[in-house]
């Protein structure tokens, strides 16, 4: 069992949170950091050495890899993540990567097949996967709490309307560029992605607390009306089924006007749970209670209480993908979302955009290992919670509703 784990982070806008969570993780060294964007190499080295821990972030990662970690944790532009990945691979690292990891079939098959050649590993750092509330449902569903759960939801909701980025790295609106007379802007790398294809929040802890996988996918699209998002649809709905019969549905959209939310629902034989971000608890019916009772609230988050998780990013869930990526390296073990898993994530959401662009037809979603998908090893490396968290009768305020 090695003892440390050194670690490069490249990216430093979404990767600072990277970058704080792995100067915090046990048995984690970090010996470099890498962000062609002056601001963001600025704010990290301040970051740093608030934490008494003095970085002097550089520009290339080329020269990050000469560095020589054995991990590199990679938070860039989503659509370099994929050739960014093989280079980090091919130079001898293990690779943390950013969602949503690839943004075509073939660069997940080119991934996984250096991963396989290499003999190096890669994790998907999708940090939703690790909500704490969601250790309570997987436990729920394997006690049979809610019979059997043959359907699941899941929603992200998330006004993304700046679309063009300068140099600095500042990101503004269409209208914003024309007003100040910029021309000097490029598209980000989410300007044009079809937003189904943003679905990992969603889909990716769902198939973890159904020990599932998507088999095949129908999906349609919404209108294109949001001028300042005009390279993209206002949103998408997929219905996914999956290897075990279910059926998973899935609305993302970036470009309608709210406030931001990762909603979730399980709906079972015996009972559904249903969390909604905005609420911040759980709604739960199970095989205990009585329909005429309705909902129990049960106050569970998004945190865990074993972990100071205040600060880590993402109510407190940014941190675990640090923390299981290294304590699996160490132990000689697989990683909990390793590169096949995350074709589970990933690739459903690339095919559901096929369908949408062939009018909502059914699109076969190919399992990518060389042996089938037989059960989830996530929930080896997180764990399940012992206690039974107290519930109370939920009321919503607007008195008894009965549906004739």
């Amino acid at each position: 069992m090695a003892e440390e784990l050194t670690v490069g982070v490249l990216g430093l806008r979404r990767g600072r949170s990277h970058l704080r969570n792995f100067l915090r993780v046990e048995g984690a060294r970090v010996i470099g950091a890498a962000d062609r964007i002056e601001q963001w190499r600025d704010r990290s080295a301040e970051m740093c050495a608030e934490m008494g821990q003095p970085l002097t972030p550089i520009a290339e990662f080329d020269d990050l890899l000469e560095l020589k970690p054995d991990a590199v944790a990679i938070a860039s532009n989503g659509r370099q993540q994929a050739q960014q990945t093989i280079q980090a691979l091919e130079a001898g690292c293990h690779v943390l990567s950013e969602v949503p990891g690839a943004f075509t079939q073939e660069e997940i098959i080119h991934i996984a097949a250096t991963v396989e050649r290499t003999g190096k590993q890669y994790m998907l750092a999708e940090n939703s996967s690790f909500l704490g509330f969601l250790r309570y449902w997987r436990r729920w569903m394997v006690e049979g709490r809610f019979g059997a759960v043959s359907m699941a939801d899941g929603e992200y909701l998330h006004y993304l309307p700046s679309t063009l980025v300068d140099e600095e790295g500042n990101q503004l609106t269409p209208r914003q560029a024309k007003e100040q007379g910029r021309t000097d802007l490029k598209p980000v790398w989410r300007s044009d992605q079809p937003p189904i294809q943003y679905l990992t929040h969603d889909l990716g802890p769902l198939l973890e607390v159904l020990d599932d996988r998507v088999v095949s996918v129908n999906c349609v699209e919404g209108p294109w009306w949001n001028p300042e998002t005009p390279l993209r649809s206002d949103g998408q709905y997929a219905l996914f089924k999956t290897a075990r019969g279910r059926l998973i549905r899935i609305l993302v959209t970036l470009n309608t006007r709210r406030p931001g939310a990762h909603n979730y629902r399980l709906f079972g034989t015996q009972g559904s749970v249903e969390w909604y971000s905005h609420e911040g608890f759980c709604r739960r019916i199970d095989s205990t209670r009585e329909e005429k009772e309705g909902w129990e609230r049960i106050d569970i988050g998004t945190a865990r209480d074993d972990v100071d998780e205040a600060d880590s990013g993402h109510g407190g869930t940014d941190i675990w993908t640090a923390i299981t990526f290294t304590r699996a390296l160490l132990a000689g073990r697989r990683v909990p979302i390793d590169v096949y898993r995350m074709a589970d994530y990933t690739l459903p959401g690339i095919l559901a955009n096929r369908s949408a662009e062939n009018g909502g037809g059914a699109v076969h979603v190919p399992d990518i290992r060389r042996e089938p998908f037989e059960h989830t090893e996530f929930w080896d490396h997180v764990g399940l919670p012992q206690d039974e968290p107290k519930g109370q009768t939920y009321d919503s305020g607007r008195g008894d509703h009965v549906l004739g």
